[in-house]
């Protein structure tokens, strides 16, 4: 009797499905994955996704056509803690998929030092750019990033108290606040206090020591923090970079 070893056609065919065209995903993603290989090199690639359908699937997609190029890669969401994902992770770009809604994936770029990659807006090519930003440092050293303003605010203002500490200047501030913009290298800083007038200065660095009341750390319009103790900020020049692909 005469047998044969091939398997059923349709086992065969299911086997030799040709691979799915990224585009008909979504267009951008043959592009981003492309460029997110070669700036990855040995390194991780960090992806950040929204919480819709369509950004998951869009994730999903480019984690999968990043595993067959063997570059491993982490999704990342706007969720409060989700960035710890990345702590101790060579992280070699960041891959915004969320848009230009969300400061979360640019402020990450920041943080980590690290280009972001985010789909060009037209057809034609799109320059690179850069930002100035702000790095933002507490007493245990992690280290945060504020991508336009921070400034620091008392709960109590006739109870506090803050230190400044910039250029060899210390200067006490009884109910005192503060502002600070970046521009190149500088910090645009004003303060006052209960008996302090308004006051600007310029410095790259300057030091926050808030005492006898808690105060609040605002971030980008964001508040992040009810802190006493000290933060640290730097002016970091064209410290976020971005490319369009």
């Amino acid at each position: 009797m005469e047998t044969t070893t091939d398997a059923p056609s349709f086992a065969r065919s299911r086997r030799q499905r040709p691979e799915e065209d990224p585009a008909q995903i979504w267009a951008p993603l043959a592009d981003l994955t492309e460029a997110a290989a070669a700036a990855a090199g040995s390194g991780t690639v960090a992806i950040t996704r929204g919480f819709d359908r369509n950004s998951r699937l869009r994730a999903k997609a480019l984690r999968d056509l990043l595993a067959k190029r063997e570059v491993p890669a982490i999704e990342i969401t706007p969720a409060p803690g989700s960035d710890r994902l990345v702590e101790g992770v060579p992280v070699a770009v960041v891959v915004n998929l969320i848009g230009a809604g969300s400061w979360q994936p640019y402020r990450l770029a920041a943080q980590l030092k690290v280009e972001i990659l985010t789909p060009k807006p037209g057809e034609n090519p799109a320059a690179a750019a850069t930002r100035d930003v702000i790095a933002v440092v507490g007493d245990s050293g992690a280290r945060g990033v504020a991508l336009s303003h921070v400034a620091v605010r008392a709960e109590e203002p006739s109870e506090a108290k803050l230190t400044l500490t910039y250029d060899g200047t210390e200067q006490t501030v009884a109910g005192g606040w503060l502002s600070a913009t970046v521009q190149g290298d500088q910090l645009q800083v004003q303060f006052g206090g209960n008996e302090l007038p308004e006051r600007s200065v310029s410095t790259a660095e300057l030091r926050v020591d808030a005492s006898d009341a808690l105060h609040r750390l605002v971030r980008d319009e964001l508040p992040i923090a009810d802190f006493e103790g000290a933060v640290t900020f730097t002016a970091e020049s064209s410290g976020l970079r971005v490319r369009p692909v």
